[in-house]
């Protein structure tokens, strides 16, 4: 289903990443964890991919308000367009889709590995169990090249303030699947949820894997560029 709506609003939250926030349509409905379309109606840029893409939804399940999303500027005609038209542009949003699903009631202790913009749905996530009492330890591997292109620092700083089960740690080298294996071989009883670059993700399986973690127990979606 495809929903006409508005930007509403964008921001710079990391070198070269924003968050752009669209009006959220009466009926549009994404699990923790999906996607949306987003498309405009024409673009001021010529783009090869043309005048859509697919982006993990980053907002609450519960603001009614707003949905947004997460993305590196690539220079794309797409994104370069998307940032440059005013707020309250229109633009369509699809139905939320695909199959990564987040428990938001787990049942073991949940490890999330986000590489850049892979932050995205684990973003969506903590924003709408920010006021719950977490059901399990949750862990948190965020890697980036450095500092300044880690989006959301100071909300996931704030998160991991109020909730003590939460534990957050930044990642700042090229990562390698001895690295991955030196963390699964503290949490083998969890849940592994793998986010980012397909390099990046091939790399942390592959590392999980060989430190003992279960294939059953670790669900990965790769960011191929968009």
């Amino acid at each position: 289903m495809i929903f006409e709506t508005q930007k509403m609003s964008h921001q710079l939250v990391a070198k070269n990443t924003y968050e752009v926030v669209f009006k959220r349509p009466n009926g549009f409905q994404f699990s923790v964890g999906q996607y949306t379309q987003v498309a405009l109606p024409t673009l001021m840029h010529s783009d090869a991919k043309g005048n859509s893409r697919q982006f993990s939804i980053a907002s609450s399940l519960s603001n009614l308000a707003e949905v947004s999303v997460v993305f590196r500027d690539t220079g794309s005609g797409f994104k370069r367009t998307l940032l440059e038209i005013p707020n309250g542009s229109p633009i369509s949003l699809e139905q939320g889709a695909g199959s990564f699903g987040l428990p938001l009631v787990p049942a073991k202790p949940l490890v999330f590995v986000a590489g850049g913009v892979g932050i995205s749905p684990f973003l969506s996530y903590f924003r709408t169990i920010s006021n719950a009492t977490l059901a399990q330890p949750i862990t948190l591997l965020y890697g980036n090249q450095h500092p300044e292109s880690a989006a959301f620092r100071n909300e996931l700083a704030l998160f991991a303030k109020k909730h003590q089960q939460f534990k957050l740690e930044e990642i700042y080298k090229k990562p390698t699947p001895s690295l991955f294996a030196k963390y699964a071989s503290k949490l083998l009883s969890a849940t592994w949820f793998v986010v980012g670059p397909p390099a990046m993700v091939a790399t942390t399986v592959y590392g999980l894997e060989a430190a003992g973690v279960y294939s059953n127990l670790i669900i990965k979606e790769s960011f191929d560029g968009y």
